[in-house]
């Protein structure tokens, strides 16, 4: 248990942040206006690294748009959720109805077991009186 904890809070930890001058890092920033025309990739419509044109860009949603659907998909889930409650409420009942008929069934069934014990030793007994 603690092992998992111990793995959950390191997967959750957050990443450390420096400060890095990317006028050193990055080749190209320090490289003259010529050399990085010439060895950045060609900017075309069609390119794959215009990330404005892309299709996930294009079809991304705005945050309303995510913020209704998200609302709209609690709503229904909220409403799911009552009609599962109600469903198993009524699988309930009519379980328990179920074994109420059935223990209603038993006592009428030794009941009747009862009434005709009763009036056949009756009839025997009276039976034997004649003899």
């Amino acid at each position: 248990m603690l092992i998992t904890a111990m793995i959950a809070m390191t997967a959750h930890a957050a990443p450390t942040v420096t400060n890095v001058n990317p006028a050193t890092t990055d080749p190209l920033a320090t490289a003259p206006l010529d050399e990085q025309a010439a060895t950045a990739p060609a900017m075309t419509p069609n390119s794959s690294l215009d990330i404005n044109n892309t299709l996930a860009a294009q079809l991304q949603p705005s945050n309303k748009a995510l913020n209704a659907a998200n609302q709209e998909l609690l709503s229904r889930n909220a409403q799911l959720q009552r009609q599962v409650n109600d469903l198993q409420t009524q699988a309930n009942v009519l379980v328990y109805e179920s074994k109420g008929q059935l223990f209603l069934y038993g006592a009428f069934t030794v009941l009747i077991s009862l009434l005709v014990g009763i009036f056949v030793s009756w009839l025997v007994f009276v039976r034997r009186e004649r003899w």
